[in-house]
């Protein structure tokens, strides 16, 4: 949530022709940033239980073809997915017009056109057999993650693509990837892979990180997350073990990683002798990062959640029922619930919309420019969240200085190491960014820091709560001293907070959203694999300094900017409320893995391959995959391969797609890195450079560091002569 009202985009028609869940939820994104949103809805909506969090604070107008033409003609940004809605013909695209395509697998590469839903495409990017526990099957998340990631990556795209229509007077086709989604939501797997490491599931756990884990209490779960030297010490005090901090085994992250069996049963002997509150009690006060397991029908109950107003009660007009829907993310907090429309409420639409342009025009931009080009971005972020949003602005063209302290961004320290001591982590969480270390508690580097505000248009953090505050950079400080200044903040649950202070990492926000209350194996809660609370959060951020860069550019403004990976994370689980259930999955094993399978029951697919249901897993672990799809579905509509991380590396698709390239260090180095899933035709989001090791010099920042502390030091001698 913002703790401004910012409507950059006020004046602006958005129109939604797709019914995948990414449509809606970039739609309700630009929605709280000001557009008037209309959806082009068609009877089998009107009843569904997940309409009213697609609807709410939106228009509805019936999704006949005609009016889909009529709404395209107008609209400033059209939000579509060609591959659901085969069968409408789009019109051609205004010159002027943005328009964002949301499809499984976008619009290249082998797998492009395939229809494929949530399910499948989590089995196709890796992102399913990395859920679950080591010895059961993979598992398909009921909340469509990958669908509410691209929907925010389809806003911030949108954000950018309308900056350039702002100052150039271009519209573009924007073209998004649910694969392309999954295949960078790999990132804390992807380093295992890279190390000749197994790659997958692990039930509970972190990929890379340890201590990380449920564990359970006389009354319920709580989860505990210390993975850092010094949160691993505290825990240990806490748990009455203070020696095992110093245990040769389980002193460093990669001892940890390998001895993860003996450092549960240290926890867990503890944790079952203590209630949830009696747990989190005294995790609490030695700062580690815990949670208890939240059921989804609670959230609206969740104290945080209601002081943030992130889960809020309205009325269905097709039913008059009361239902739960997502209050505003980036916008003011609501005390009265979004209206959701009736079905087809809206008859009119006004002729076409045009919002109001700001400032001259320049028509001189070239095809392959960049967005962000000429803004400046300050990072002081730590592990994912604000390295997240600080990488994809790099990719949009913004210059990014990565703020490190002298021992370096914790990822650096993360195991597994290549040969040279570098992080796979840090790498691929870091690119497109210039660093330069500073202890703010020395005067002079403090200074240093400030020099650099005075030239930036953002900063963006992921400290914990307070921290920027004790060495004098609260929001409140930097507002007065750089007016103009974005100032984004993204933590576990936000500044404005009942949990002050309180620190947490993606599990225990995955714990306190529902997220794995609702994704179970055998009965217990299980998180997501992907760090979806770090990522959502790190997206919402992006979202939310794209937004207010419009305003920025408009008028030179500021802004405080307070995201909360937990409302976050309760956001992309809104498709799951209300009594709505996803389309049924079946993960069945075969001779060389696991395969995917939805909307077919186990009779049917017995059926299929011409055998009784009581064969069907014999006969299925004889076949291959693909033997398995061929026989069952080769349209690849309803069955897909569950692949694992290292085949997703490999496939075609992602090479087609470009998703894993190789770049340059300014130290002469090179890394395997993601690139950016923001794929705007005429003005691309592009990686270009990782960064080097800790301590390396940017000549061109240095100099201009000198530059700027010689012209601050001759404007104090001329003060003193005076």
């Amino acid at each position: 949530m913002a703790a401004e009202v910012c409507k950059p985009l006020a004046g602006m028609l958005v129109v939604e022709a797709g019914d995948r869940p990414a449509v809606s939820a970039c739609g309700s994104l630009l929605r709280d940033l000001g557009a008037r949103v209309v959806v082009a809805e068609d009877e089998s909506s009107a009843t569904a239980a997940t309409r009213p969090v697609r609807l709410a604070g939106k228009e509805s107008v019936r999704a006949t073809a005609m009016a889909i033409e009529q709404l395209l003609d107008v609209a400033d940004v059209a939000i579509t997915s060609s591959d659901t809605t085969a069968t409408v013909a789009f019109p051609e695209r205004r010159a002027t017009q943005v328009r964002c395509d949301i499809t499984a697998f976008g619009g290249s590469g082998p797998l492009s056109g395939i229809a494929a839903s949530e399910a499948l495409v989590q089995a196709w990017a890796g992102t399913a057999e990395v859920t679950g526990r080591r010895d059961g099957p993979p598992l398909v998340t009921p909340a469509p993650l990958l669908e509410m990631e691209a929907g925010a990556y389809a806003a911030a795209a949108v954000l950018a693509a309308i900056r350039v229509l702002r100052r150039h007077g271009i519209g573009q086709e924007i073209d998004i990837a649910l694969y392309d989604v999954g295949v960078n939501a790999l990132a804390a797997f992807l380093p295992l892979a890279f190390a000749g490491r197994e790659a997958s599931r692990d039930g509970n756990r972190h990929a890379i990180l340890a201590p990380w884990n449920s564990y359970p209490t006389r009354d319920g779960w709580v989860m505990v997350c210390a993975p850092t030297d010094d949160q691993w010490r505290r825990l240990c005090d806490v748990v009455g073990k203070p020696g095992a901090a110093e245990s040769l085994d389980l002193a460093t992250s990669g001892g940890r990683l390998e001895h993860l069996e003996q450092i549960d049963l240290i926890v867990s002997a503890w944790t079952r002798d203590r209630t949830v509150a009696k747990c989190l009690d005294a995790l609490a006060a030695a700062g580690i990062p815990s949670g208890p397991i939240i059921d989804i029908n609670d959230l609206e109950h969740e104290p945080n959640l209601r002081h943030r107003g992130t889960v809020v009660r309205a009325t269905d007009p097709q039913n008059s029922v009361g239902v739960l829907v997502p209050g505003p993310l980036l916008g003011e907090r609501v005390q009265v619930a979004p209206v959701i429309p009736s079905f087809g409420a809206t008859k009119r639409l006004a002729e076409r919309n045009r919002a109001p342009r700001r400032g001259t025009v320049d028509r001189t931009i070239t095809f392959g420019g960049f967005p962000l080009a000429g803004i400046r971005v300050i990072e002081i972020g730590m592990n994912t969240v604000a390295p997240l949003a600080g990488r994809q602005l790099g990719a949009l063209g913004a210059d990014v200085i990565k703020i490190e302290p002298p021992t370096g961004d914790v990822n650096r320290s993360n195991a597994p190491f290549r040969q040279d001591a570098g992080t796979y982590i840090f790498a691929v969480s870091n690119t497109d960014k210039r660093g330069i270390v500073l202890n703010l508690r020395d005067p002079e580097d403090a200074r240093t820091l400030h020099a650099l505000l005075s030239t930036a248009d953002v900063l963006i953090e992921n400290l914990k709560p307070g921290s920027l505050d004790r060495l004098g950079f609260s929001a409140e400080n930097l507002r007065r001293e750089h007016p103009g200044l974005v100032y984004c903040s993204m933590t576990g649950f936000g500044h404005d907070s009942v949990y002050k202070g309180r620190p947490a990492l993606d599990t225990v926000v995955q714990a306190m959203s529902g997220m794995m209350a609702a994704t179970r194996q055998d009965g217990m809660p299980t998180k997501a694999g992907i760090s979806v609370a770090d990522q959502l959060g790190g997206q919402l951020g992006l979202v939310a300094v794209l937004g207010a860069l419009l305003a920025h550019d408009a008028d030179g403004s500021g802004a405080r900017l307070d995201i909360a990976m937990q409302d976050a994370t309760v956001w992309a689980g809104q498709h799951i409320w209300n009594g709505a259930s996803p389309e049924p999955c079946e993960i069945i094993g075969a001779a060389d893995g696991y395969v995917a399978v939805v909307g077919l029951d186990r009779a049917h697919i017995a059926a299929l391959l011409g055998v009784r249901e009581d064969e069907l897993g014999a006969t299925t672990r004889a076949l291959t995959r693909d033997e398995f799809i061929a026989a069952v579905d080769p349209t690849l509509t309803r069955i897909a391969p569950v692949r694992t991380v290292v085949e997703v590396i490999e496939a075609d698709q992602t090479a087609a797609r470009g998703l894993l390239v190789s770049r340059p260090t300014i130290d002469g180095d090179a890394w395997t890195v993601l690139e950016s899933p923001l794929r705007l035709a005429a003005t691309p989001a592009r990686v270009r450079t990782a960064m080097p090791r800790l301590g390396v010099i940017d000549i061109a920042l240095h100099a201009e560091l000198t530059a700027a502390h010689a012209t601050s030091a001759e404007r104090a001698g001329m003060r003193a002569g005076t």
